[in-house]
């Protein structure tokens, strides 16, 4: 059938013209050039309308652009005068609008049942009206199901009346968002995030409900919350657990127990069987210590090898509790086929007798653990106190040394240290100083035993190394004599595994020849780790940094100890610096030390010299250096630069005397030995005295250090009223006594 008269609206829907489509077959023309299926669909209808069938159909056609219009096509047969089908009459109407209409409602239905949220259409009277997949999935009920159903029978914080609220807050809003828990078919609440849009189209309105399942990010929530709370190792609280338990504890409980456990050298487990097996350990531990206390009391790993127990109320003395956890630890235990012996050490606080904080108490447990370890471990230690503990003004103290870094309260005064032989300064030592501005000048004596307590002393020592080193730096750089500067170290810095390299780093800084440095340590910082420590030591002196052993002779102080360190320099302690009126035993002392150290190649320099007598007593006994108040006390940097400009130094004269003549006192009881010339010694003073009678008079003379006292062949009874004398008057020289005979 030929295209007969086209009507112009249907050219113009495609663009095109008459002479296209007049005298071509219907099915051909370019209405149907768009779509196979549109033509397939055309020709079925012109056979059925040649049989007097209408036919009505969606139909693709395309344009002379190339788009394609979706047109509602209808083909109407008109019949002849004989009856006949004679023409037929298509018509067509354009709604690709209505399409594409229908075609984004399709994507949106689509694109609501793929949604991994639960969506509902909820009426006025809280009826669901219509629902997605994964609502059903959510609830456990089909599509149908639901939709018998209202808000009330699922939410369960909403019933009928706080529906009926809630729609009017919708309408007043506009808008919702909420949490709530939502019922599930078989009876438990699913945690939900719930946001309403109010929906209105024409005169109908409904809420747009939009519910997304918590229980992943609750789970999630948890997960996080137990590794931010809980040792992940053991599944016991941790730290921060432990602070927030024990605080709330300390609020409700009348009494307290705070106990410390650390297990006793549990490093050798690690190190010689592995870290798999010493964390089973832990969980060993962990386990045992859980199955001895009660369930009220909080079992925490606080790190490493430490456990800390929380008892509020104890129903039994808690030093009974810490016996007993020291017997279960000694049981022995076997992981992956190894017998494992472990002991344990127990500090023990108590609220609020030891405090009423939960830093405090935890302090205060700590340093009965360490008194414990002191002790000799596996045993258990009660706090007993310290006498600043409950001190205000000490309390206060410790507040106030927390602000004096931060602030640039402390400063650096430097001690002279002067050469024996030559009395000139050869080093200083850097001393801290501590000026608050209200509380003034505070001794180091105060303040550092808190700092060491509290761990301050880390980064105050870390400010002092740098302080000192820019300084000595400064004075290198000023081209003032070559002198040492010498820093003490904490225990704490000197287990630093880094110490070194951070020294090191500092003295390439600043340009610091390292042999004008030196650090200064004392035997009681050793004691624990002694191998780490003489490490640490070595690492320095390698760096050419001069190490000191302080304040010598008050602790070990022996030989074997002594030669195994890695040191330069001996510093004698003031109590061992004596006088020219110290006994005779005292000075052997020291000169004791000195002999010692010169022989393992170590200088000594004593410390606390107060008089010109105890340096001069130094000098004529070989040391090396000394320094103190005789000389000069501890200055700020500008005096000390002052001093060397001005070249201060020992008078020369005092140190000569190692050189003078001695002076020999001869002591005997008869007369005639007396009476005998002594030509072959060359004293400047040879005082003889022939009588006990005048023994006494020999003790008023004026010798000086180097004297000796000669007794003669003296009877016992006689050397017995010589020294009896020396008592009585008082002037107990430091004067080496010689015999020349024997006694009688």
């Amino acid at each position: 059938m030929c295209c007969a008269t086209p009507i112009k609206a249907a050219l113009r829907a495609i663009g095109s013209s008459p002479e296209q489509v007049f005298g071509r077959r219907f099915d051909t023309t370019p209405w149907w050039q768009a779509c196979e299926l549109s033509r397939r669909r055309l020709r079925r209808a012109l056979a059925s309308a040649l049989r007097g069938e209408a036919s009505r159909f969606d139909v693709r056609v395309a344009t002379s652009s190339g788009a394609t219009l979706a047109m509602d096509f209808s083909l109407l047969p008109f019949y002849g005068a004989d009856g006949r089908v004679a023409w037929l009459i298509p018509s067509a109407r354009d709604v690709t609008e209505r399409d594409q209409a229908q075609h984004q409602l399709r994507l949106t239905r689509h694109a609501v049942e793929q949604s991994n949220d639960a969506l509902f259409q909820v009426g006025p009277d809280g009826a669901f009206r219509d629902t997605n997949a994964a609502a059903c999935r959510l609830l456990g009920l089909t599509r149908e199901q639901l939709l018998r159903l209202r808000v009330p029978d699922f939410d369960t914080q909403t019933d009928d009346t706080q529906w009926s609220q809630r729609w009017r807050e919708l309408h007043e809003r506009g808008s919702l968002r909420f949490e709530t828990s939502m019922r599930h078919h078989q009876g438990h609440e699913i945690p939900v995030d719930v946001s309403v849009s109010l929906v209105t189209s024409d005169d109908e309105t409904f809420a747009h409900v939009c519910v997304d399942d918590l229980r992943d990010r609750r789970a999630a929530e948890r997960r996080i919350q137990q590794l931010l709370q809980f040792d992940e190792l053991t599944g016991l609280p941790n730290r921060q657990r432990l602070f927030e338990h024990l605080g709330a504890t300390l609020q409700t409980s009348a009494t307290t127990a705070v106990l410390v456990l650390e297990l006793d050298r549990f490093k050798r487990i690690n190190d010689g069987l592995g870290p798999q097996i010493g964390d089973a350990v832990l969980r060993e531990v962990a386990g045992r210590i859980a199955a001895t206390v009660r369930s009220v009391d909080l079992v925490a790993r606080r790190g490493g090898d430490e456990f800390v127990i929380v008892m509020p109320a104890p129903s039994v003395p808690a030093p009974h509790v810490a016996q007993t956890l020291l017997e279960t630890m000694a049981r022995p235990m076997t992981i992956e086929g190894h017998e494992i012996h472990l002991t344990c050490s127990i500090g023990i606080a108590m609220a609020p007798a030891d405090g009423d904080r939960a830093d405090t108490l935890l302090r205060r447990a700590n340093a009965a653990l360490e008194q414990a370890k002191r002790l000799g471990r596996n045993q258990v230690n009660v706090y007993a106190g310290a006498p600043h503990d409950d001190d205000p003004e000490q309390m206060a103290l410790e507040t106030a040394l927390r602000h004096a870094l931060r602030d640039e309260q402390f400063e650096l005064h430097y001690q002279p240290q002067v050469d024996l032989v030559q009395g000139r300064i050869v080093g200083v030592e850097a001393l801290l100083r501590w000026q608050h501005p209200t509380l003034g000048r505070i001794a180091p004596d105060r303040f550092i035993p808190i700092a060491e307590e509290t761990g301050l002393i880390v980064p105050i020592g870390d400010w002092v190394l740098r302080q000192a080193i820019e300084q000595a730096a400064a004075w290198q750089r000023a081209g003032l004599p070559p002198l040492r500067m010498a820093v003490n170290l904490s225990a704490r810095q000197l287990l630093q595994p880094d110490l070194a390299r951070r020294i090191e780093g500092l003295l390439a800084a600043t340009g610091l020849d390292p042999r004008r440095f030196g650090v200064e340590v004392t035997e009681s910082m050793l004691i624990g780790n002694f191998d780490q420590a003489v490490q640490h030591l070595r690492a320095l002196r390698a760096l050419g940094v001069e190490v000191s052993l302080d304040d010598f002779g008050t602790g070990y102080s022996s030989l074997s100890y002594l030669r195994r360190l890695p040191v330069d320099v001996v510093k004698i302690d003031r109590s061992l610096v004596p006088d020219v009126t110290a006994p005779a035993e005292d000075v052997s002392i020291t000169r004791a030390i000195i002999t010692m150290a010169h022989q393992l190649q170590m200088k000594v320099l004593a410390e606390g010299v107060e008089s010109e007598g105890q340096a001069a007593l130094l000098a004529a006994n070989q040391c090396d250096q000394m320094q103190g108040w005789w000389f000069s006390a501890a200055q700020p940097a500008a005096a000390i630069e002052a001093m060397l400009r001005e070249g201060r130094q020992i008078d020369p004269a005092l140190l000569g005397r190692r050189s003078r003549q001695r002076t020999l006192l001869l002591v005997d009881d008869e007369e005639n030995t007396l009476a005998t010339p002594v030509p072959a010694m060359t004293c400047s003073h040879l005082l003889c005295y022939q009588s006990l009678s005048n023994a006494g008079r020999s003790l008023s003379f004026p010798c000086d250090a180097q004297g000796h006292v000669l007794l003669d062949s003296l009877s016992e009874r006689a050397r017995a009223n010589y020294f009896y004398a020396r008592r009585v008057v008082g002037r107990d020289y430091a004067m080496p006594v010689v015999s020349m005979g024997r006694a009688k």
